[in-house]
């Protein structure tokens, strides 16, 4: 995980609080709408980055709430950006096979389940892979499953009958480090000071209540 924190100009916040002087609770108002704008596009920007070069939906990158602000306004403005450093799991990644998990049901192998030596269908033979330019992979021994949550992913079963999942990257190693997270920050906390002034001429002008 990684937290990036922007100060905004301290200007651009004294010229909106003198203009919404008079209108009740203007400027939390101004604020919170143009932070939304904001953040919606640091979000927007984050994923457009990733998918440059990772083969994994939008949806799939948001799934986790991978990217987070919050703010404090009281001496000046202060946004807290935070980049989950929580890993993906491989199978939300495009390209994972099978798609649902499914049986060969052409085979029987000998598996330890709940302690217990059974004859069961393994799986069909599991791919993945993360980077868009490279063809999915097979993952030997892996195998798709939903688990009793309903959460589905690429598995593993080690010796003693324990499963571990396979998991891609997370947002801050897609990304590549902080310069690429400073420069999304930045472009966030510049879109915000725009939208500020959009949103006082709002409440100003009554388009907003």
């Amino acid at each position: 995980m990684s937290v990036i924190v922007k100060t905004v100009n301290q200007e651009v916040l004294d010229r909106a609080a003198a203009l919404l002087t008079g209108i009740d609770g203007g400027m939390e108002k101004a604020i919170k709408s143009a932070m939304s704008r904001a953040v919606s596009g640091l979000r927007s920007n984050t994923v457009k980055a990733i998918r440059e070069q990772y083969a994994i939906s939008a949806a799939a990158i948001r799934a986790n709430e991978n990217v987070t602000v919050r703010y404090t306004h009281q001496d000046g403005l202060q946004a807290f950006i935070r980049f989950a450093g929580h890993k993906i799991p491989l199978y939300r990644y495009d390209g994972t096979r099978p798609i649902e998990p499914t049986p060969d049901t052409g085979r029987l192998i000998r598996a330890q389940i709940h302690e217990k030596w059974l004859q069961v269908h393994p799986s069909v033979p599991t791919y993945g892979h993360q980077l868009k330019n490279t063809t999915p992979a097979l993952f030997e021994n892996a195998f798709a499953a939903r688990m009793g949550s309903g959460h589905t992913g690429m598995f593993e079963r080690d010796g003693t009958g324990k499963v571990k999942e396979f998991m891609g990257s997370s947002v801050p190693q897609m990304l590549g480090g902080e310069e690429v997270e400073e420069k999304l920050s930045d472009e966030a906390m510049k879109k915000f000071e725009e939208r500020l002034s959009h949103e006082v001429m709002a409440l100003m002008n009554g388009w907003r209540t």
